[in-house]
């Protein structure tokens, strides 16, 4: 049994018991119930990203923000739902009676399946993959996230974003599977390749200060102009002054593109003399090699095998999830992780195919690049470049 359709099971029968004993309860009940339930949840929702800013771990981090919002959220149905059986005790035992119990399961019933979903988001967004997967092939998670107003998933956006601690962001919005196109296993000979040594002075760490989040990043670049750095917007996010790290020392830079629909930035690094890197002549077929380079968790100069799984058009929020956007985008066969961000996906030529961006929530061997289709406007636009532009907000 796969681990979304036991998430299906337990829903139902959750659903069931509630809808039962909502019919016992009766309407009035259910409905000052589901005020309080959802009015401690609200609370529940702005305290726990200033909870688990104390902790790490992924795990540990997911437990108190459900256990802040729902301990909250069940002190304030208890509350209410005191009040309700003092309201529905006064009403006469009429037909009145029969309606109530009716309402009292259908509200039971939608509470039940809105509670499932405020449970499901962060763990979707997890960065624990088997856990993540079973709610993201949810059927019943699925549908209910597509029926979920706007405005009810902006209330629930701050909670989903501090725990998602992958330090990506999202590619294509909702809580859907991966469903990624199988190929196969990457090749680790690309390791030995001349092309990831010769590459090395050319993909820098990008380091960070961003002191309106209280925040310190990290991330990889690449050099694709004189002085010019290219990398992600979201490792840029809300920076007020940034380094990138050679083999020579640190050099200070400032971002002259920004671009958060696309997810690019570029970096001007006066002073910084590194091999200019060369672009592919064409796009990565489907099952090709290619290797990803970067500084995974702000570590050493790593080389990750990596094999095209797809590529073409993806629709997505963009870093702040406040709008959707199309990139051209590359699936691959990899292990990306946080820090890999900005950093290039090469062929075994030494060629690059494109700007490493996300990793699949849940599926550790799927990560994905911008091509340089999509970042050859940006690249263009930040060549001759000087003047610093502004980084918004943190994402």
């Amino acid at each position: 049994m796969s681990g979304g359709t036991l998430v299906d099971i337990v829903i139902v029968l959750l659903a069931l018991m509630f809808a039962i004993n909502g019919y016992r309860q009766g309407f009035v009940v259910g409905a000052m119930s589901f005020l309080g339930f959802f009015g401690g949840a609200l609370i529940g929702v702005n305290l726990a990203p200033y909870l688990i800013g104390y902790f790490d771990a992924p795990l540990t981090r997911v437990i108190v923000a459900l256990v802040a919002v729902f301990g909250l959220a069940v002190a304030g149905q208890a509350g209410m739902a005191t009040i309700g059986a003092r309201v529905r005790g006064a009403m006469r035992r009429n037909g009145t009676r029969t309606l109530d119990h009716i309402g009292g399961a259908i509200v039971s019933l939608l509470a039940v399946l809105l509670v499932a979903w405020m449970v499901a988001t962060p763990l979707a967004y997890s960065s624990i993959p088997g856990l993540a997967a079973a709610v993201r092939n949810s059927s019943i998670v699925h549908v209910i996230d597509d029926s979920v107003p706007d405005p009810v998933k902006g209330v629930y956006d701050a909670l989903r974003r501090t725990v998602d601690t992958n330090g990506f962001p999202d590619v294509f919005g909702g809580l859907g599977p991966t469903n990624p196109h199988e190929v196969a296993a990457p090749n680790e000979e690309l390791k030995k390749l001349p092309a990831v040594v010769d590459s090395q002075p050319s993909v820098l760490k990008v380091l960070g200060e961003a002191p309106r989040c209280d925040r310190r990043i990290e991330g990889s670049g690449w050099v694709f102009a004189p002085e010019r750095v290219m990398t992600n917007a979201h490792v840029v996010a809300g920076t007020e002054s940034l380094v990138v790290e050679t083999a020579d020392g640190h050099l200070p830079g400032r971002v002259v593109v920004y671009d958060p629909s696309r997810d690019l930035a570029v970096i001007y690094v006066p002073g910084l003399d590194a091999p200019v890197m060369d672009v592919a002549d064409g796009r990565a077929e489907e099952g090709e090699d290619a290797i990803v380079l970067g500084y995974p968790m702000d570590g050493p100069y790593t080389v990750t095998p990596a094999r095209i799984r797809s590529s073409g058009p993806v629709r997505g929020p963009n870093i702040y999830d406040n709008d959707e956007v199309t990139r051209d985008v590359y699936a691959l066969r990899a292990h990306v992780i946080s820090g890999n961000s900005g950093g290039p996906l090469i062929s075994a030529d030494g060629d690059v195919y494109g700007v490493i961006f996300a990793a699949a929530v849940d599926d550790k061997e799927t990560g994905y690049a911008l091509t340089m289709e999509e970042v050859t406007p940006v690249a263009d636009a930040g060549r001759g470049a000087t003047d610093a532009v502004g980084t918004q907000d943190c994402t």
